[in-house]
């Protein structure tokens, strides 16, 4: 699949606008084809439209590059989820080789504006999940990637969980489930899951995690946190023999 595909009769909050760039900027832009495996959230950190982060993309000449830009009217793709684009920061990790790459407009100033290009790219997110037929735990942050801190209005206002519990919640409504297991909605995003109370409460324990919100991702400086907790308990218990 290329891109999203809308069922007849169904109607949409924005406009969806093909702006695919042209073969010939496949070797800078998009070099691979790609079967996606997840779909990357991004903030634009700017406040240009859809069409016009689309069209700088196009006529520059470095290699960053995305597959969709949502803003508050439209939703315009650059790239055919058929092709990687390089927009995560890992270089030749999953990020970029298998994730389709979502930009959300107008994140600088934030506002209206930007409140209804996220409402609409969550509604985007959704159909791309349930048209793969994915579920909620494939959407990653680009932060999940490289650790930048984006989207960082979604971020820095502190609403990761809300945004991925509204993007759930859109997806079973768009399947016509009113309740699931996989919504990431939970009583208290303090509590892990009964699958992962165990082991949570075993690593807690041992000192290699901290305690702290068990349901969000782990980033990369947090996994090197962990990786060197391991390592002294390791070198502790060798040192007491």
């Amino acid at each position: 699949m290329e891109s999203i595909l809308i069922e007849k009769g169904e109607t949409m909050p924005y406009t969806i606008v093909n702006q695919l760039i042209p073969e010939s900027l496949y070797r800078l832009k998009s070099p691979y084809p790609m079967v996606p495996e997840y779909v990357t959230i991004h903030n634009t950190a700017n406040d240009a439209s859809a069409k016009n982060e689309i069209s700088y993309m196009q006529r520059n000449t470095a290699p960053t590059s995305f597959h969709v830009a949502i803003d508050d009217q439209y939703a315009v793709q650059a790239i055919p989820f058929t092709r990687n684009g390089w927009h995560a920061g890992d270089g030749q990790g999953p990020g970029n080789r298998k994730s389709i790459g979502i930009e959300i407009c107008y994140s600088k100033s934030g506002g209206k504006k930007y409140a209804e290009a996220e409402a609409n790219a969550i509604e985007y997110i959704a159909h791309v999940l349930n048209q793969y037929g994915w579920g909620v735990e494939r959407v990653k942050w680009h932060r999940d990637w490289s650790g930048k801190n984006c989207p960082h209005r979604i971020f820095d206002e502190g609403r990761a969980t809300e945004v991925k519990n509204r993007i759930s919640k859109r997806l079973l409504e768009i399947k016509g489930i009113e309740k699931g297991e996989d919504s990431v909605a939970t009583p208290n995003e303090h509590i892990p899951s009964d699958t992962h109370k165990a082991a949570w409460e075993w690593a807690k324990e041992k000192g290699f995690l901290n305690g702290e919100f068990p349901r969000e991702t782990l980033t990369r400086q947090q996994f090197a946190t962990v990786l060197m907790r391991l390592y002294e308990d390791l070198n502790a218990r060798f040192d007491s023999k």
